[in-house]
């Protein structure tokens, strides 16, 4: 898969790796004069320096390593680097560690000679003109650990003459700040201080695009709008923002597209945030599958309305022309409406504009609200107009139980009419595949946010209003009155549901449902 998802976006390697890779370090002002300010630190020979990142991921440590691989060029090699980032080791243990690393060992446990062996070796690079540097990361894990921070302390009591025998960096998140400011012995050592903090909008945006240049991308994949989204969920922070993106190129790639937009931002902001069965990755690769189980779905094919054929597709798609299902992650043809193995929708119509588009995201591409609130507050709407109406009193539970209807999760019933009897009748059916005139039966109409029931006393019709091809609602009848119907057009047949006369505001009733429906309907 990963050499696709590069093929794709035409890179040569990951651009948004987490790894501090000094290559891939974006220089924002503040991350070009904090290089600046540690390097004359080590040049000026002034000790100590302190480096504070305002939250975690601000890149501290792609700094670090930046810095290190200009000091072993800069010195031509006479220089080493000696890298800490596991801090909490005892004193003994971190003078053995320190020694390691300028190639010596340590055969003691006794502090004081640990210390003297170590200025021996310090001072033996000092005579064959080697420089010495000492980073420590990751500080704030020393908050409890006053005695280590007293024992690093010391390493800064190393000079001969005038001039200091290493360069001691100490670098940390925030509280390494409060809790050296609490060790006036400590830091008033470290002269040379910079305190990184998260990229404002413009940086963050050529962030991005620095990443991308720097693996061969020369198009602009990322939309205005969608900088914007990164910006405003990851508040300038380097990591989140390298993280978010990268998932969006993923987001892209399922989805076929050469261009990532807001909608694609906002779904990876979700799954940021998400946890437990909210996750859907699974949605963009089929967990345990070959790279060739990726479903991308070009716009341009996702925009289209479907054909009204359903027939299965060949078992063997072509990769640019499938859809993957929601919840079974079945691959299907992109002319089909519904999964040949599991019959959920392929497609989500969105109850604000009415487009069609796939269930990877909630939020809908083309008026970009979230169709899952949208869809929540037309139902709310629809049930508080039908208050003054409802039939049975939302008594609903126990005439569902008597039925023999059960719920799905979270699924809502709106109304339900009765079947009725002599002295109040309820609605009647016609099912008609052809012209003609088909007996009619009484039926109970049972509407949820769902599904469509029609329970009559030999059959039941219950089908998704997602499969509903055709909905309107009709009126007959004239000096005695008008009787409206409800028709319901099914890829099998048409269904015409007929309301009695003594119904009040039938048609207000039915052109409420109506809507409804068709806002529901995969039309």
């Amino acid at each position: 898969m990963n050499e696709d998802y590069i093929a794709w976006w035409g890179m040569s390697k990951p651009p948004f790796s987490l790894t501090p890779d000094p290559e891939m370090l974006y220089l924002s002002s503040q991350h070009a004069e904090c290089l600046m300010r540690l390097k004359y630190a080590i040049f000026s020979h002034k000790g100590g320096a302190l480096l504070v990142s305002d939250t975690a991921g601000n890149g501290k440590t792609s700094i670090l390593a930046r810095l290190q691989n200009e000091l072993i060029e800069y010195y031509a090699g006479r220089v080493k680097v000696v890298y800490i980032d596991h801090p909490t080791l005892s004193p003994i243990e971190i003078i053995g560690e320190i020694a390691r690393q300028l190639g010596g060992e340590l055969h003691t446990d006794e502090k004081i000679r640990a210390l003297n062996y170590l200025r021996d070796r310090l001072f033996s690079h000092y005579n064959e003109n080697i420089k010495v540097v000492v980073i420590v990361d990751e500080g704030q894990m020393l908050k409890e650990r006053p005695d280590i921070l007293g024992e690093l302390r010391i390493l800064l009591n190393f000079c001969v003459s005038d001039t200091f025998l290493l360069t001691f960096i100490f670098s940390g998140q925030k509280p390494l700040d409060g809790i050296l400011r609490n060790m006036p012995e400590f830091w008033q050592r470290l002269p040379v201080r910079f305190f990184l903090k998260n990229l404002d909008y413009n940086d963050t945006k050529s962030l991005v695009q620095f990443r991308l240049k720097k693996v061969g991308v020369t198009t602009d994949i990322f939309a205005e709008d969608a900088f914007e989204g990164i910006y405003n969920y990851t508040e300038g922070c380097p990591r989140i923002i390298c993280s978010v993106a990268d998932l969006c190129l993923l987001i892209g790639f399922s989805k076929g597209i050469k261009r990532i937009g807001f909608v694609e931002v906002s779904t990876a902001c979700r799954d940021m945030e998400a946890s437990g069965d909210s996750f859907h990755y699974f949605a963009y690769i089929k967990g345990g599958q070959s790279s060739s189980r990726l479903k991308p779905v070009p716009p341009a094919e996702a925009k289209i309305t479907p054909k009204k054929t359903d027939a299965v597709s060949s078992p063997s798609l072509p990769l640019r022309n499938s859809i993957s299902c929601p919840k079974c992650n079945e691959l299907n043809s992109v002319e089909r409406r519904f999964c040949m193995k599991c019959d959920t929708p392929l497609y989500r119509k969105c109850p604000g504009c009415g487009r069609l588009t796939v269930p990877i995201s909630d939020e809908c591409p083309e008026c970009h609200i979230n169709m899952d609130n949208e869809q929540l507050k037309t139902l709310e709407k629809l049930c508080e107009a039908l208050t003054p109406y409802d039939i049975l009193e939302r008594n609903y539970s126990v005439w569902l139980q008597a039925n023999g209807i059960v719920l799905e999760k979270e699924e809502k019933v709106i109304i339900i009419f009765p079947n009725g009897n002599l002295f109040n009748p309820g609605p009647s059916v016609v099912f008609s595949v052809k012209p003609g005139k088909p007996a009619s039966k009484n039926c109970d109409l049972i509407l949820t946010s769902r599904r469509l029931i029609l329970e009559m006393d030999d059959d039941r019709l219950e089908t998704a209003l997602t499969r509903v091809e055709t909905c309107m609602v009709t009126e007959s009848g004239g000096i005695l009155g008008k009787r409206y119907e409800l028709i319901i057009g099914l890829k099998k047949g048409i269904y015409t549901v007929t309301f009695p006369r003594n119904v009040s505001k039938n048609k207000d009733i039915l052109n409420r449902i109506s809507s409804f429906i068709q806002k529901a309907m995969l039309k």
